[in-house]
């Protein structure tokens, strides 16, 4: 495998995906492009350059899609919503 994938939630509870490939199977990952951004700079008359007013980045979502395998898949589902919300 080439990655962990290794999802923590807010209280420190932590679920390796890498390791247990047996029962979480990941076949796609997407939104781990760069994220759209705007800059907004403003040029002074006589003066070289421009100043920078701000700069602002879009929100991105990462969606991993995976599929459960094995025989005790309702306690894997359990284990994976304590971890990772589903939506």
């Amino acid at each position: 495998m080439l990655f962990k994938l290794i999802p923590e939630n807010g209280t420190g509870e932590q679920l390796n995906l890498s390791t247990t490939a047996n029962q979480y199977m990941t076949f796609e990952i997407d939104g781990l492009y760069p994220p759209a951004g705007t800059i907004s700079t403003y040029t002074y008359v006589g003066m070289d350059g421009s100043y920078l007013n701000n700069a602002f980045i879009e929100k991105r979502n990462a969606v991993i899609s995976f599929s459960m395998r094995g025989v005790d898949i309702e306690n894997c589902r359990h284990a994976l919503y304590r971890v990772l919300k589903p939506s």
